[in-house]
């Protein structure tokens, strides 16, 4: 008996609007998604997208996704729901998705305390369900005009259903983060964020992931942005050795604003 069924969790995130069209190593980068609102109350966003294309293979894509703000005096809520299926003849050759929510409560400056909860599921990984909750603290270590950078340290208890078996993780974890921002130049701005998740007592299998995000304009409408990420679970390539213990993925594009 499983906890949860795929078919169970699907609905569930299809309940919530799920559905964007990046596809998902094992760790969510919360602090990539982050934005400041110029004013209080909520705001939202929805994403959806399809395509079918016919050639030797047929090739069906189909994703979105919803993401919900509220800023208040002191208070914020962030909700994400995100989902990705690519189909190549009939075969899954992407089927992701995931939904977080975030509590951040502020109590002085430069300080923030923050809980979450977070579903996420993804059939290449055979991660058939991830369900984790946590809290912790958040610090800024300095902000200087538009640089800035962030220090976060938090708990959270992770379950994890492995597709296909047997095997079930229960799992307490840290989760560090290190972020920031760097407003190099008036065309230059670089972004990094780092995890460090070790699992306790244990600390000598960590998950790690890091991702780098560069925005080099060109001119005042055209940008290059390129971003690289890298996951690292030596422990799920342990027990499955066809899953990769390291993935990684690295995206260049051209962003034209009008």
């Amino acid at each position: 008996m499983t906890f949860f069924s795929r078919t169970s969790v699907l609905l569930a995130l299809l309940f919530i609007l799920l559905p964007c069209t990046r596809g998902r190593a094992q760790i969510v980068n919360i602090e990539d998604k982050r934005k400041a609102l110029d004013s209080l109350g909520w705001a939202g966003q929805l994403d959806l997208n399809g395509s079918l294309t016919k050639n030797n293979n047929t090739v069906a894509t189909a994703g979105g996704a919803l993401r919900l703000d509220r800023l208040g005096r002191k208070g914020n809520i962030l909700f994400l729901t995100d989902y990705r299926l690519v189909r190549v003849s009939g075969d899954n050759a992407t089927n992701a998705g995931f939904g977080h929510l975030r509590y951040g409560w502020e109590p002085q400056d430069g300080w923030r305390w923050e809980g979450f909860s977070q579903l996420q599921y993804n059939e290449r990984l055979r991660l058939n369900l991830r369900f984790l909750a946590g809290t912790g603290i958040r610090r800024r270590l300095f902000r200087e005009g538009k640089s800035r950078a962030y220090f976060g340290m938090l708990y959270m208890y992770e379950y994890d259903e492995m597709d296909d078996s047997e095997t079930t993780y229960r799992d307490h974890r840290l989760s560090n983060y290190f972020t920031i921002h760097s407003q190099v130049s008036p065309a230059l701005s670089l972004a990094s964020t780092t995890y460090y998740q070790p699992r306790l007592p244990d600390f000598t299998v960590p998950r790690i992931s890091s991702v780098a995000n560069l925005a080099l304009s060109v001119t005042k409408a055209l940008r290059f942005t390129t971003s690289f990420t890298l996951t690292h679970d030596q422990r799920v390539n342990r027990d499955f050795p066809e899953v990769p213990a390291t993935v990684f993925k690295w995206v260049n594009g051209l962003r034209v604003t009008f």
